[in-house]
């Protein structure tokens, strides 16, 4: 099968989209499919702060002869300018020729603030609703599953959470002293990282690892200093296995999200099999993956945060039993249950064309090399 992967990030941008990107396009390609990526690097966008725009209604017209040389196009979204270009232009016009589309809604854009936030409403449900001309929609959690299934008939909507590697990064639950807390991802405003270094300011007996980069970076080792935090270290964008050598230390993982932004949290996924305690912003898909083997507090609460760890660092039985159970669970979540899944979605709709509302039912195309999409 000839599968073009549409995405906003890939290798070597190191965020958990770009995770997602390169384990789906391996893992398929290990199965025998040939992959191609076509994401935000490749087509030219302009920046301002969180904001986003690509050139993507630009490049779709030059594009879109290319989409019939593949069995599938496999969309991820919503990014604007980009996603929503694609659900409502990116297959017209080729009739019966058209490949299948499955569509992975990740999360809503929560852009918070005057005026984004009067913008960001109409569009998150304009958004869900447009997922519905996709062949197959995908979530990740249950929770969005619930909110999709608002316009998205249950037939075409599955749930297939992302994975770990749980083999690289298991380590013993048992470790020893000083009690580490770990930060795992984008220094980015939504992550919410002023949070966790506000609820670790002036505990004892705390180490605070941050690991990652970003363009908020420099302000949040200013807070730090502006904390007095003694006990902080930013490690910047570690390789992977420096990375992982560090959560083999650490005792518990904090994904403190702002905003439903954050919808699964891979992090939390690596830190559990890694032995840590996870501990998130109660946030819908997040809550989900924490689950009973963790704690969750509500966004943005640097004291609710803070007696967490102070419980976390002081009953150590506690801390060990929550994170061998958290650990049992990442054992669930192997990328070959990723793979699977989709894998069985790609098989079901190419062998067997399902009618979409606005789209022709199509024959399966024919399957030949595609010269290489220029950006």
């Amino acid at each position: 099968m000839k599968i073009l992967l549409v995405i906003s990030e890939a290798p070597p941008v190191k965020s958990g989209i770009a995770r997602v990107a390169d384990k789906l396009s391996r893992g398929l390609q290990a199965q025998g499919h040939h992959v191609d990526i076509l994401s935000l690097q490749e087509v030219p966008r302009v920046e301002w702060g969180e904001i986003r725009l690509s050139s993507m209604p630009l490049k779709l017209p030059h594009l879109k002869e290319r989409f019939r040389e593949y069995d599938l196009i496999h969309l991820h979204g919503p990014v604007p300018t980009f996603s929503d270009v694609f659900l409502l232009w990116g297959l017209r016009g080729l009739g019966s020729a058209r490949p299948r589309l499955v569509y992975t809604y990740h999360a809503p854009i929560d852009l918070r603030g005057f005026p984004l936030l009067f913008l960001t409403q109409p569009y998150n449900k304009l958004q869900e609703w447009l997922a519905r001309l996709a062949d197959h929609v995908v979530v990740t959690t249950p929770a969005y599953r619930q909110r999709l299934s608002r316009y998205v008939p249950p037939q075409k909507l599955s749930v297939i959470p992302w994975g770990v590697d749980f083999e690289r990064f298991v380590a013993p639950v048992e470790k020893p002293d000083p009690f580490t807390v770990v930060f795992l991802g984008q220094l980015r405003p939504y992550k919410g990282l002023p949070v966790l270094l506000e609820a670790c300011a002036g505990l004892p007996n705390v180490r605070l690892w941050v690991i990652g980069n970003g363009h908020g970076a420099e302000a949040y080792r200013r807070r730090a200093a502006e904390l007095a935090l003694e006990n902080v270290t930013f490690w910047g964008s570690l390789p992977d296995e420096a990375m992982i050598r560090r959560l083999h230390e650490a005792h518990v993982l904090v994904l403190p999200s702002l905003t439903r932004s954050e919808a699964f949290g891979i992090a939390l996924l690596e830190g559990m099999a890694a032995g840590c305690v996870p501990v998130a912003s109660h946030l819908p898909g997040v809550a989900d993956v924490v689950g009973n083997e963790g704690f969750t507090f509500p966004a943005g609460d640097v004291q609710a945060l803070r007696e967490v760890l102070i419980r976390l660092r002081d009953d150590v039985p506690l801390r060990v039993h929550l994170a061998s159970l958290a650990q049992a669970k990442a054992r669930l979540y192997p990328w070959e249950r990723v793979i699977f899944g989709y894998e069985r979605v790609f098989n079901r709709l190419v062998t067997r064309p399902v009618a979409v509302p606005g789209f022709i039912p199509v024959e399966v195309p024919r399957r030949v090399e595609l010269p290489e999409i220029a950006g």
